[in-house]
């Protein structure tokens, strides 16, 4: 199967995830951990994730670098990562805050030309998003995510002569705009049910960027709570201007996280 008719169908599939999600909570009047106030409460969540990564990203003249790293051996190439997600709600309205940080080195795959090497990708985003809350399970709003990655790559490309050598860094930083959903589900007051999900890029900065976090919490006390999650993030931003100026970054990362809540 084409790579592209692969991702056409996996946005598909997910879509009908979300759809019937929204079909099963759509009779529900479960309130949201007591949200019933109109003064603004503070929320703060450090998280892991054990992300996979597959796709491609392209630096100045080398060739397109195919990098696929596999949950199972995040950690093997994980130098740095840190996670924290932050809001601020009431009855209404909610402003958030999704910082993600992670630096990974990768064997490259043969592919596109290359014999072998490495690829290293420091990432860093940040999401700024208010939401609206329309009714007790379901919330619009709008945002936008600054993605600045660094790419680097250190690999040996097959010629007619043999292997040759080749290396460079780019580091190109841009702003998506997105369109956000999210649904809630509690029941007995404990157990909250999430899914999140957003649409975003449109040719301002990724030619189309999207996100699906489906969640699970459990509150402890009025304090704590502990989530179990999922969160599936594509982009696809191509700055193909030519030259040592070129920089595709054309990725989806996935994995499972876990999460940490506070509540104040």
């Amino acid at each position: 199967m084409n790579q592209p008719a692969y991702k056409k169908n996996r946005v598909l599939h997910l879509f009908l995830l979300v759809l019937c999600s929204l079909l099963s909570v759509i009779h529900t009047n479960a309130q949201i951990y007591g949200d019933s106030s109109k003064k603004f409460k503070v929320y703060l969540e450090p998280y892991l994730m054990f992300t996979s990564m597959s796709g491609t990203t392209g630096i100045g003249n080398l060739p397109n670098t195919f990098i696929c790293v596999p949950a199972s051996k995040i950690f093997s190439y994980l130098k740095i990562g840190g996670m924290l997600y932050g809001e601020v709600h009431n009855d209404q309205l909610a402003l958030t805050s999704d910082l993600f940080y992670a630096n990974l080195t990768q064997d490259a795959s043969g592919k596109n030309g290359v014999l072998n090497g490495t690829a290293t990708l420091k990432q860093f985003w940040w999401e700024l998003e208010g939401l609206y809350r329309v009714n007790s399970w379901l919330e619009f709003g709008a945002g936008a995510r600054i993605n600045n990655i660094t790419a680097s790559a250190d690999i040996n490309v097959i010629t007619p002569g043999g292997g040759v050598k080749m290396s460079g860094s780019k580091s190109n930083t841009w702003v998506d705009p997105l369109l956000v959903a999210r649904l809630k589900k509690v029941i007995n007051e404990k157990w909250l049910f999430q899914l999140r999900a957003d649409i975003g890029g449109f040719g301002v900065g990724s030619q189309f960027a999207w996100q699906l976090q489906p969640d699970i919490f459990y509150r402890v006390s009025k304090l704590l709570q502990f989530g179990l999650g999922y969160r599936i993030i594509s982009m696809d931003y191509n700055n193909d201007s030519g030259g040592g100026d070129r920089f595709i970054y054309d990725m989806e990362e996935y994995g499972p996280q876990i999460r940490i809540g506070l509540n104040f």
